[in-house]
């Protein structure tokens, strides 16, 4: 289940149902109260509701089956098999660079008669561009989303593909997204969003003022 980037506003009429009928929710963090993705439903908790943290090693590279994807899944099926409806969040949308995505494969892979609910959520680019008031795409306009940790050395050829372009998780990239944007004279039309929808959110529409600060991983870049 999505529940967004991080404002409890942003949570659908559906999370919210599922929330409530769920008699296991099960999250990314690493303790059972505590994790990004549980702060963002916890009011809507119920004291008689098992919440369990089910920690995942996040590392770059191929998954090699020992992230904890499988145990994720295992535990659903444990669940639903004792007769309990059970949900696991993943912040921002699911299916879109979401951990949920890759526990709905091994679901069906392990139990494809098993029934499975994806409920989408609002993604941190969709909920940056609003908050930008930059459409992402219109009308014959290519939008490109990028992994930005992974193309460092095809920043260059990505930008040359015109129309907007996401850099997700940007911050460690930043200096070479910033010099490949002068050099191609998009200097001016980028800006930064970092823990959007959170207590803490920046927002810089300045890239000087974004490169002159320490950014969380929780960060994207936008260019138009």
């Amino acid at each position: 289940m999505g529940v967004g980037p991080g404002d409890p506003e942003f949570l659908t009429l559906r999370a919210c149902r599922v929330i409530e009928t769920c008699a296991t929710i099960l999250h990314a963090g690493a303790r059972d109260d505590s994790g990004f993705a549980l702060e963002i439903i916890a009011s809507r908790l119920r004291i008689d509701q098992t919440v369990r943290g089910m920690g995942l090693a996040m590392r770059r590279g191929a998954d090699d089956g020992t992230i904890g994807y499988e145990r994720v899944a295992r535990t659903l099926l444990e669940e639903a098999g004792a007769g309990r409806d059970v949900a696991y969040l993943t912040e921002g949308d699911p299916m879109l660079y979401g951990s949920g995505s890759y526990i709905a494969e091994v679901l069906a892979a392990l139990a494809p008669e098993a029934t499975v609910e994806v409920v989408p959520g609002v993604s941190s680019l969709a909920a940056a561009a609003a908050r930008l008031g930059w459409p992402l795409a219109q009308k014959d306009q290519m939008l490109t989303i990028c992994p930005a940790t992974y193309h460092v050395d095809e920043i260059g050829a990505i930008l040359d593909r015109g129309g907007m372009s996401c850099w997700l998780k940007a911050a460690d990239v930043l200096p070479r997204l910033a010099e490949e944007l002068r050099v191609r004279g998009l200097y001016g039309r980028a800006a930064v969003v970092e823990r959007l929808g959170r207590p803490e959110e920046r927002v810089f529409r300045d890239l000087d003022a974004a490169l002159a600060v320490d950014l969380s991983y929780f960060s994207l870049a936008l260019v138009r």
